[in-house]
C-alpha cells in the first residue's frame, strides 16, 4: 500500500486526533515527529510520544496502544517533501 503524502503541521495534528480518540490515550502527548529517509517500510518520519501527567507505571500500562496508534498512521502516511521545515 502506498502512503499519502501530508505537509508535517497536517501530520501532526493527525496523530494527535487519533491518539485522543483511542481509549487510555487521550492525554498523550506528541513530544517530537523526526522526519528522515525513508526506512525499511517506506516510511520516512517517526514520532515520540509521553504522557508526563501521569506516574512512570500508569504511563507504561497506556504506552503499547499509543506505539499502536503511531504505527498505524506510519503505515498510512509519509511527511511531503519540503514541508519539513514548516513545524
Amino acid at each position: 500500500m502506498e502512503r499519502l503524502n501530508k505537509p508535517l503541521s497536517e501530520l501532526k495534528r493527525l496523530i494527535n486526533l487519533c491518539l485522543r480518540q483511542e481509549p487510555g490515550c487521550h492525554d498523550c502527548q506528541l513530544r517530537a515527529v523526526c522526519v528522515h529517509r525513508p526506512d525499511h517500510t517506506g516510511c520516512n518520519w517517526s514520532a515520540e510520544v509521553d504522557f508526563p501527567e501521569r506516574s512512570e507505571a500508569d504511563a507504561v500500562r497506556h504506552l503499547r496502544q499509543a506505539r499502536r496508534v503511531v504505527m498505524m498512521v506510519r503505515e498510512q502516511y509519509n511527511v511531503a517533501a519540503g514541508t519539513a521545515a514548516q513545524a
